[in-house]
């Protein structure tokens, strides 16, 4: 399934809509997310061409230009839903081009939003957003995440279906690891597997690639393929990240080298129960806080003493790898059938990484998961 432009121009109208509702003249984003989600235009790698920034200007009427540099140009009016198309030719020059084009669309004054605020990044540098500031000395700058994150929480059947084909594309490479995974054989070597499968089963570019493996390293939750050979014996720990037409999906799963040990499949079965929980937990109208607290009773149950404590047990997902909500207890986000998260509630010892992700969908009925992969510990 793709995103129609019918789509895209029905986010313009509703973006426009909450900004004309919350007193706003406009918006201008900056981010390849927010350009993304609204255009339908995704650059090809926005974190290396800082000397040419992009944007898109959503006036509070509905109307929308796309503006960035004219090396850009072709592919944004090939691939995006928006028709307005400008240009500018010199790398470092956006801003120039930028203001004429927020003169010409009656933004001299007013109020503007950005992406000021929660999770939200300026894809322009401080000198060139004060200087922007400076230039439209009658316009009130002010923070539109709060919009932004109202419209791309809730993803849409289009979004589902292409972040269920992220998390297939994901288990598949998953997969690619373990099979490739084995006595004398490097992590990078198994990243290796995992990062060619990706992309030899329909990803944009791999996301991210975490791992650990052996008994010293099961506290290395955050840790990238390193030179380490694998030996019988070890817990080989994946978490992976695959874009799938800008969607990514997130989770982990767990192998063992030569065959789990009957502690570690109990630790296994522990923490699935407590996904199990959580997802149970998940009712569309109540407060996504419910889902930690699902945990920490599960837990309970187990004779286990594990708290989330002030961190948290998810995030959501789309076009970031994380985005808001938080599963944790201090986010109040209400479960919208839409929304998308995952779940990772886990817990270490001496026997390995029990932590099971999952990526989970509201429906009116409840959670849905859209990881399909084998729970239990791989043998390798």
């Amino acid at each position: 399934m793709t995103i129609t432009a019918d789509e895209y121009r029905s986010r313009i109208d509703r973006l426009a809509a909450l900004a004309g509702d919350a007193g706003l003249d406009g918006v201008l984003l900056t981010a390849e997310s927010n350009i993304d989600y609204f255009s339908g235009y995704r650059h090809h790698a926005p974190w290396t061409l800082f000397a040419r920034p992009f944007f898109e200007v959503v006036g509070a009427g509905g109307e929308a230009v796309l503006l960035g540099h004219s090396f850009l140009a072709p592919e944004m009016e090939r691939t995006s839903a928006v028709r307005d198309i400008r240009a500018y030719t010199k790398s470092g020059g956006g801003l120039d081009a930028l203001v004429d084009c927020l003169h010409e669309m009656g933004l001299q004054r007013g109020r503007l939003g950005m992406e000021l605020g929660d999770e939200q990044r300026l894809g322009v540098t401080h000198v060139e957003f004060e200087a922007l500031r400076a230039t439209l000395e009658d316009v009130e700058i002010v923070d539109a995440a709060p919009l932004l994150w109202r419209l791309r929480m809730v993803k849409s059947p289009a979004e589902q279906a292409l972040m269920r084909e992220s998390a297939a594309i994901t288990a598949r490479a998953m997969t690619a690891g373990f099979e490739r995974a084995a006595p004398g054989v490097t992590e990078r070597e198994v990243a290796r597997a995992v990062g060619e499968a990706m992309m030899r089963e329909g990803a944009d570019r791999p996301g991210f690639i975490m791992m650990a493996s052996g008994a010293d390293n099961h506290h290395v939750l955050s840790g990238k393929p390193t030179d380490r050979a694998l030996e019988s014996g070890d817990m080989l720990w994946m978490d992976l990240g695959s874009v799938y037409r800008g969607y990514w999906s997130d989770f982990c799963r767990a192998c063992v080298v030569g065959g789990p040990t009957r502690a570690q499949r109990d630790g296994q079965a522990a923490i699935l129960e407590v996904n199990r929980a959580c997802v149970e937990a998940v009712r569309p109208g109540e407060p996504i806080h419910r889902l930690p607290a699902a945990a920490e009773a599960a837990f309970a149950r187990l004779g286990m003493q594990v708290e989330v404590g002030a961190g948290r047990i998810g995030h959501g997902m789309g076009l970031m790898s994380t985005e808001p909500p938080h599963v944790a207890h201090y986010d109040a986000t209400i479960m919208t059938p839409g929304l998308v998260f995952t779940i990772e509630p886990r817990f270490v010892n001496e026997h390995g990484i029990f932590n099971c992700e999952e990526l989970v969908l509201v429906t009116e009925r409840g959670g849905e998961l859209l990881t399909a992969m084998p729970r239990s510990l791989s043998d390798a």
